[in-house]
């Protein structure tokens, strides 16, 4: 017997779009425009760069200094860390103004998770309340979702911009639970492809969560989702 939610919460980047694809296509025109030598082994650096940049940030490895307080100054000084680290560290300066570049090209060449539109359109016509709930710079959240012709289908959206945390962290829930209003946990489903975060963050959170697993990797972890699914459109199995 099927569950009843009615609040889905989506992640964004490779759960619905795919973030891969997105981030080595805006790293390759920020080297472009230093005129710097772009090879796939220096994009895939960055991205490996990011991954674990954020991954340390969500395990609490990286500390925001107490003079970035509002959350703006605090996502402005994390994302301009990646750059600092690597491109063998330029000034802040100079990183921030490559992150604000380099968001701007994440708007640019947005590609569709399969199945990703379709799925959207089946929840949306069920009548189930969408929301996006995601570790992605506010800006280009909505430019995203426009992209894949998604805007229609989502009720609200959330970045961790506006709670000045990410995912998994409770402030993140929390804030996100604030601003959407009356709700109750047991009919939300949290959906998205990162088992420390997105999975994690529901459990922690006492909401049901559902792992996209497309690149079918073993879960050798002790993080466990109520379902895991392989293809977005297997979510029809269980909303």
């Amino acid at each position: 017997m099927k569950k009843t939610y009615k609040k889905i919460l989506f992640d964004l980047d490779n759960t619905l779009v795919d973030d891969d694809e997105n981030r080595k296509y805006a790293i390759k025109q920020i080297l472009s425009e230093r005129n710097e030598v772009v090879t796939k082994e220096r994009i895939e650096n960055f991205v490996e760069t990011d991954n674990q940049f954020w991954k340390d940030r969500a395990e609490g490895k990286i500390i925001v200094p107490d003079k970035y307080m509002s959350n703006e100054d605090k996502s402005k000084w994390l994302r301009a860390q990646r750059f600092i680290k690597y491109f063998n560290n330029i000034s802040f300066e100079e990183a921030t103004e490559i992150n604000k570049k380099y968001i701007d090209f994440l708007s640019k060449n947005v590609v569709p998770i399969k199945n990703s539109q379709e799925i959207l359109k089946y929840l949306y016509e069920k009548q189930y309340e969408i929301y996006i709930v995601t570790n992605s710079p506010e800006k280009v959240v909505n430019d995203k979702l426009s992209k894949i012709n998604a805007q229609k289908y989502i009720k609200d959206t959330f970045s961790a911009d506006e709670a000045g945390h990410m995912k998994p962290h409770k402030h993140f829930f929390k804030t996100f639970f604030q601003k959407i209003g009356t709700y109750k946990k047991e009919h939300m489903l949290i959906i998205g492809d990162e088992l420390d975060k997105d999975i994690l963050g529901g459990i922690q959170n006492g909401i049901d969560s559902c792992w996209v697993n497309i690149k079918k990797i073993e879960n050798n972890t002790d993080i466990k989702a109520n379902y895991e699914i392989n293809d977005l459109i297997e979510l029809k199995n269980i909303l």
